[in-house]
């Protein structure tokens, strides 16, 4: 229960964060998107069910708030938890490199979604001039900030994990 409380206040506090700040600190016309970052780092660290659900909700905030149709925020950050969280069961949370790894793949991926979910329905055609004004420098904006805000969200899951495992009855004494 407090995970999800926490998780919940994450998801909000980054959108408010994602909306009201980063606009400010736009390069070249790009934010990070900060979102996609929480999503994957979530996802490495508690695996894919886990990193669906909160690509779900993360994205479902943005599809409720954006006036564009709902749904396809939230389908992307599912899809996205749910990628990434799958291969990387087995591997170290302690890992700091991972993200580096995982953020620009999915990031390039979720641009080239959302290109063609948005934007080519839309008659916009232009890939190239998208791909080097939007895609390229998000993604590399993007993964300048993985891996603090992977550090911040790890620090986060280690206080959960240390209030949640006194709580968790492994062995019940009534056998």
């Amino acid at each position: 229960m407090i995970r999800a409380a926490v998780m919940t206040a994450i998801i909000i506090l980054n959108y408010a964060f994602q909306t009201t700040l980063l606009p400010s600190a736009a390069v070249l016309g790009v934010t990070p998107d900060t979102g996609l970052i929480l999503i994957v780092s979530y996802a490495i660290m508690r695996g894919d069910a886990e990193g669906a659900v909160f690509g779900f909700f993360s994205g479902l905030l943005f599809d409720l708030t954006g006036g564009g149709p709902i749904g396809i925020f939230a389908l992307l950050g599912m899809a996205a938890g749910y990628v990434c969280g799958k291969p990387f069961k087995n591997f170290f949370r302690d890992n700091f490199a991972l993200p580096l790894a995982v953020v620009p793949v999915a990031a390039m991926l979720y641009q080239f979604a959302f290109y063609f979910t948005h934007m080519l329905f839309r008659g916009k055609t232009e890939f190239w001039f998208y791909f080097g004004s939007i895609m390229f420098p998000k993604t590399i904006y993007t993964l300048v900030l993985a891996v603090p805000l992977y550090l911040l969200l790890y620090a986060v899951n280690g206080m959960i994990e240390k209030f949640e495992i006194p709580r968790r009855n492994f062995f019940n004494d009534d056998m």
